[in-house]
């Protein structure tokens, strides 16, 4: 293998480690705010939905705490296998519109099943990336060794996914209906996720501007954590140890030897015979 084509595999495994890396970062901040019941209620409460949700405020907060352990993959109330419908479940029973009856419909459930299913595959995906992304970025700086390039790939490598994420975010920002509704078509096959706000309460506990500010929180903790990880690595690229293995500035080094050699051919012998 030529050096070049070391830097060029290098540099690449370089730049897809850390892509990885921070889809990583981005899977984390979505479980984190898609599982966090205290942020659920909080922009429940901002958003003023009891007066229309039909439930009491201690039966939205534990409401919230089941559907947060329930999307989370943890043992809850929410849903409970019935031995008389092996394919049945019963959910969580709760005062609604003055009466007592099953906190979600058939329909909900059904629907939050499906949201169940994506955030266990986003668990899945998010552990299997992990050494992937150790093993692309430790292979891919030993193959470099070059901390100018390294550092240079650092700076840059953000672009790979600020693109995309960013361009959905900006659509997002001026057209949320729009981008809504693009992201459910893409992540589920069905229309479940169409609710009716006047018979299903899931609806009327998750407004929109619930998701929007969720989706805000997972872009500001996305970009602080990615921010913060090109800083470490540039930080490395300074700190990691200089050898001859592992020094970059190869080219500084032999133009101090050239430049070396080309003086010595310029001295005269002026001691010599006339």
């Amino acid at each position: 293998m030529t050096e070049k084509t070391r830097r060029t595999i290098g540099g690449t495994a370089l730049a897809i480690g850390l892509a990885v890396l921070y889809l990583i970062l981005i899977l984390s901040a979505l479980h984190s705010v898609g599982t966090d019941d205290a942020l659920y209620y909080s922009l429940q409460t901002k958003a003023g939905i009891l007066p229309r949700a039909g439930i009491s405020d201690e039966d939205l907060r534990r409401l919230d705490a089941e559907l947060a352990s329930y999307l989370a993959g943890r043992p809850n109330e929410l849903t409970l296998p019935l031995e008389s419908e092996p394919d049945g479940y019963s959910v969580l029973a709760m005062v609604v519109d003055g009466a007592l009856r099953p906190a979600f419909g058939e329909w909900e459930m059904t629907h939050l099943e499906d949201c169940r299913r994506l955030f266990a595959l986003l668990r899945k995906v998010h552990r299997r990336l992990i050494p992937w992304a150790v093993l692309l970025i430790v292979g891919g700086a030993y193959l470099l060794r070059d901390r100018r390039r390294a550092r240079g790939i650092a700076l840059l490598s953000p672009l790979i996914l600020l693109v995309p994420v960013g361009g959905f975010a900006l659509w997002a920002a001026f057209d949320f209906d729009g981008a809504f509704t693009f992201f459910h078509r893409v992540l589920f096959d069905n229309d479940l996720w169409l609710l009716d706000p006047r018979t299903e309460l899931l609806i009327r506990i998750c407004p929109e501007s619930m998701f929007s500010a969720m989706g805000l929180r997972i872009l500001c903790i996305s970009l602080g954590a990615m921010l913060g990880t090109v800083a470490l690595a540039v930080l490395a690229t300074f700190l990691w140890p200089k050898t001859k293995q592992n020094e970059g500035n190869k080219w500084n080094d032999n133009r101090a030897t050239r430049r070396g050699a080309a003086q010595r051919q310029r001295t005269f012998d002026f001691g010599g015979k006339r």
